[in-house]
């Protein structure tokens, strides 16, 4: 899950529009849109505002990201195999 999008998740789950969370985060709401459409990557600093008002760690927000991130990388074992039997 890209960040925006894992803030956009938990915005909703939230029931929040854009220009609230905007608001709680001390943020400018049409940036806000920019960070979850993923034209923007906030610094470290408004991903914490951004993790506080939403009221998670900062860490859990990014974790929602590498989670996504490590299953879209195929593991070494899954390559081999096939370059195995193709080389047979």
């Amino acid at each position: 899950m890209r960040f925006g999008t894992a803030v956009r998740h938990l915005r909703e789950t939230h029931g929040w529009s854009q220009e609230r969370l905007a608001g709680l985060a001390e943020l400018n709401r049409s940036y806000m849109g920019e960070v979850e459409r993923g034209t923007v990557m906030p610094s470290l600093a408004t991903a914490a505002k951004l993790a506080q008002a939403l009221g998670v760690p900062l860490s859990v927000l990014i974790s929602r990201c590498e989670e996504e991130a490590l299953m879209a990388v195929p593991l070494v074992a899954d390559l081999v195999v096939p370059l195995v039997a193709i080389a047979g």
